[in-house]
């Protein structure tokens, strides 16, 4: 975990696989758009060997050695194939490794554009996500963010039909690939009630070398560190990703530049750990020049910080609410959080402040 980094891991080592009985209530959240995107991809240079790609909201880094390339979160399969191409005109180097910040379909999926030379990274705890629910799951089954795609079953013919979802379902960061894609496992057209539970997962390639705590990978000469952060609200296989020879921090999700995600999984709880793993993470980066998150522009160990603070004041404003006897939605209208008006995603105040006071209540 963070607060071991001395340890090391070689990365011929597979380490025993752990599987947990949390995977299945534990899913990223699935939005509707009216908005489809155009997909709008660059590459820009960090650092070093280190090089910043991105799709539209959703951005990643790589590593280029004159042995081949170590890249972090393929993003879709369809910006995969994009930066597989930009890679071999730019640099002309095979992708070595691919290592997952985190299972998450908008992060994970599109690796196996890469399988003819890379090896997958990942945390162990990785596969317990990847696995699929027993087939004889129901739609009638799904519980929690998932519960509106099972719903689309509009004839009740207990799976869901392309033609029952909506034009507008969410799409793949960069992408024009469609969730229905990524939920359908089989891909034979229709959804089960296994598929659903599962989610849109099904370009994401499992790891073929998983840690436990912390592994290092080296290639032509450069390091790429990976260290557990551990059981927290959004996923229990994150990794932090650190390329120490050329000054850049890669963290995903659990840090971002912009507001935390709407709700911020609070159902999962573990708001302390989640904040512990923002503290040392926050120690760490002060270490480095560069910054990198999953969502919004390189920048500095500041950024860390100024995300942390956010969480603490939201704490603060919604204790002091509690202690008060104000409703939640006495809550929701007080708490404004005016001066991160300029923060992306800063309508997601008022679902901030609901994630929070379960947080504090539940």
């Amino acid at each position: 975990m963070l607060s071991s980094m001395a340890s090391r891991i070689s990365v011929g080592l597979v380490t025993a696989l752990v599987f947990t009985a949390e995977v299945f209530g534990q899913m990223p959240e699935l939005r509707r758009s009216s908005i489809t995107e155009e997909p709008v991809r660059t590459i820009s240079h960090i650092s070093g060997g280190v090089y910043r790609a991105s799709a539209n909201r959703h951005g990643t880094v790589f590593l280029v050695t004159p042995e081949g390339i170590i890249l972090a979160d393929p993003l879709s399969l369809e910006f995969a194939t994009w930066l597989k191409d930009e890679i071999d005109a730019r640099f002309g180097v095979p992708v070595r490794y691919v290592v997952y910040s985190h299972y998450h379909w908008d992060h994970a999926s599109g690796g196996d554009v890469f399988a003819d030379t890379a090896q997958f990274v990942g945390h162990s705890n990785m596969l317990s996500y990847l696995a699929m629910p027993p087939a004889s799951t129901n739609l009638s089954q799904v519980v929690g963010q998932y519960e509106p795609v099972a719903a689309l079953d509009a004839n009740g013919n207990g799976v869901i039909e392309q033609s029952e979802a909506p034009a507008d379902f969410q799409r793949f960061p960069g992408s024009r690939q469609s969730q229905f894609e990524g939920f359908d496992a089989n891909q034979d057209g229709v959804l089960s009630g296994a598929e659903v539970v599962r989610g849109p997962l099904s370009f994401v390639r499992s790891p073929d070398i998983r840690y436990t705590d912390e592994m290092q990978i080296s290639l032509g000469g450069k390091r790429v560190n990976m260290t557990w952060v551990g059981r927290i609200n959004h996923s229990s296989d994150t990794s932090l990703i650190t390329f120490p020879d050329d000054d850049v921090m890669l963290i995903v999700d659990y840090v971002s530049q912009r507001l935390p995600n709407r709700e911020m999984d609070y159902e999962l709880g573990r708001f302390e750990e989640w904040m512990a793993a923002i503290r040392e993470t926050e120690d760490l980066a002060r270490e480095f020049e560069f910054v990198a998150t999953g969502h919004g522009p390189v920048g500095t160990w500041e950024d860390v910080t100024a995300w942390k603070e956010y969480l603490e004041k939201l704490q603060d404003e919604v204790a002091a609410g509690i202690a008060s006897g104000q409703t939640l939605e006495e809550m929701q209208q007080n708490i404004r959080m005016e001066e991160y008006s300029d923060w992306e995603g800063f309508d997601w105040v008022d679902e901030n402040v609901l994630g929070m006071y379960h947080f504090l209540t539940d």
